[in-house]
């Protein structure tokens, strides 16, 4: 096997081994002269890739791997690939070889369906021979037994490799910023508890701090559609531990970590809906949040004049010209909120690797497809699959990055250890997939990327101070134990379909009311009896089976 010295440098990875967690593995480039076998490969189209075909990580791919590449292209919606492919599957349709998704494309109920029927193959046997696993094997031992609990099928088969790219940021979505300059202005504390915060919520929409001597000022404001943009959930913290309806649809456990519950359905739900009521009917907590989008939040954020007092957003894209605009640069994020009972949690969202990469029953050579399928593990490959071409878009060489701070280094003294020294991301670009395929980079590679400024620079980096001031707030405060995803069988998934659906319309319908006046709290009674008669009790059942499965 002949080492290829053009794509990789040795020499830099060593130097980065703080980074690395030894991933690298000497060349897999086939011998000259070997014929290069074909491989379709399926996958939904991304307008921010310009051509898959002449793809900086599909040549690097083909060379490495001795293999040719062709694409078979799925709808960009996610609804649309499902489609698309459920249509192709059922048919007589020759499927590609592999299937490549993204997050969402395809959920864990519908990858295992689609195995039991014999569409997507186990790899199993694949992922436990080191010789075929040669870089997910170099993974360290407790990441990859994360990534096998997280694409392992009730039925026990493993029909997908995943991608495994935890970051600090992604795991508390619900962030919340409170305006610093106001507070600055009218000569008051950032608040603490909730009581302190409806105080300076009513001074900023009753004492003019925007200086227009016009009563524009919001208190509070967000929506429900964009990334972490919901205040309610932000607040509901202060009462009782939520985790926002993505994640096992707001489901929760008890104080010993042992019983699932429903914390929509609790005391603490409903006093949390008692203090977000008092706020919008005072004028401080906009109604506008449960109605408007996300392109109209990010129209209230940018007004020409500044008129937002605090918001839930999930990062600072929704001001428009994001970090460089103005408004954002008045804003700070503000600590759980301790709450009457003394609660202050956040959501915490603990990152599961998702599905990747699937080789389907039409393949020929599934055992070169699973070859492909874990060079993308290789350090170099995954960190081109998300950052572009190595030495041009990004570098791990040790001088390189002496000239610039880690994006935690302030926090934890953590140094930089790779330098994006070209952004490609959210543009149109030649380099990789768009972040689409299997790839491991461990929870130290994120935390030793550079931040926006050189070292030695004063210059305000808001992408650092952002990200440590929400590790610092919200990282650690929830409970001691969270409920992990849950993983349900065909049949329990069944069954639950209609009663989760119905359930979760119904709570974000019933949250909104009660907020907003449109539904007396008094109708507090009707509501639990309704979400026992649309079945939460059933859902409720189902899920400590599936945690009980988890457990044992």
């Amino acid at each position: 096997m002949k080492k290829h010295n053009g794509m990789r440098k040795a020499t830099a990875f060593a130097l980065a081994l703080a980074m690395t967690a030894g991933l690298f593995i000497p060349g897999t480039q086939a011998e000259a002269g070997e014929e290069k076998e074909t491989l379709t490969i399926g996958l939904a189209q991304n307008s921010n890739v310009e051509d898959y075909e002449t793809n900086y990580l599909t040549q690097l791919i083909e060379q490495e791997c001795n293999v040719n590449l062709e694409f078979v292209y799925l709808p960009s919606a996610v609804d649309d690939a499902k489609s698309k492919f459920a249509i192709m599957a059922s048919s007589n349709t020759t499927l590609p070889d592999v299937v490549v998704v993204a997050n969402n494309q395809f959920t864990d109920l519908e990858i295992a369906d689609y195995g039991s029927k014999g569409i997507f193959i186990p790899l199993n046997e694949y992922l436990e021979n080191k010789d075929l696993a040669v870089n997910f094997s170099q993974i360290p031992e407790e990441d990859q037994e994360k990534m096998i609990s997280a694409s392992t099928s009730p039925d026990g088969n493993i029909y997908c490799l995943t991608q495994n790219t935890p970051e600090d940021w992604n795991m508390t979505p619900f962030r919340f910023w409170i305006n610093k300059a106001w507070l600055e202005k009218l000569n008051l504390e950032t608040p603490t508890t909730t009581d302190e915060f409806y105080e300076v919520m009513k001074a900023f929409v009753e004492q003019d701090p925007n200086g227009n001597g016009t009563a524009d000022e919001i208190g509070i404001t967000g929506c429900t559609d964009g990334w972490g943009c919901n205040p309610a959930y932000y607040i509901m913290n202060s009462f009782v531990f939520y985790n926002g309806d993505q994640s096992n649809g707001g489901l929760a456990l008890d104080e010993d970590g042992t019983k699932v519950t429903a914390p929509f359905a609790s005391e603490g739900w409903k006093a949390g809906l008692e203090y977000m009521n008092k706020l919008c009917s005072e004028g401080i907590l906009s109604p506008a949040m449960f109605t408007q989008d996300a392109t109209q939040f990010t129209s209230v954020l940018s007004n020409e004049t500044q008129i937002t007092g605090s918001c839930a957003a999930g990062g600072f894209g929704y001001w428009s010209g994001a970090q460089e605009n103005a408004n954002f640069q008045e804003m700070e994020l503000l600590a759980p909120l301790k709450g009457p009972e003394g609660i202050a949690y956040a959501a915490y969202n603990e990152y599961t690797p998702t599905p990747a990469y699937l080789i389907t029953k039409d393949c020929k050579n599934p055992e070169l497809a699973f070859k492909v399928g874990d060079f993308f593990y290789r350090n170099d490959v995954s960190l081109t699959v998300r950052y572009g071409e190595e030495g041009v878009d990004w570098t791990t060489d040790a001088e390189k990055c002496k000239e610039y701070k880690g994006l935690y280094e302030d926090l934890w003294d953590i140094p930089c250890s790779l330098v994006q020294l070209n952004t490609v991301w959210s543009s149109v670009q030649n380099k990789h997939w768009y972040n689409v395929g299997p790839r491991y980079t461990s929870l130290e590679n994120y935390r030793g990327i550079n931040s926006d400024q050189m070292a030695g620079s004063d210059a305000v980096d808001y992408t650092s101070l952002t990200r440590q001031q929400s590790a610092e707030y919200y990282m650690e405060a929830h409970p001691e134990k969270v409920l992990p995803v849950l993983k349900y069988t065909n049949d329990e998934a069944e069954k639950l379909a209609e009663i989760q659906e119905n359930v979760l319309t119904y709570v974000k319908q019933s949250l909104a009311e009660f907020v907003t006046g449109n539904r007396p709290l008094s109708d507090w009674d009707n509501y639990l009896s309704d979400l026992e008669n649309m079945g939460l009790q059933e859902w409720l059942d189902v899920a400590q089976t599936a945690y009980d499965r988890i457990e044992k």
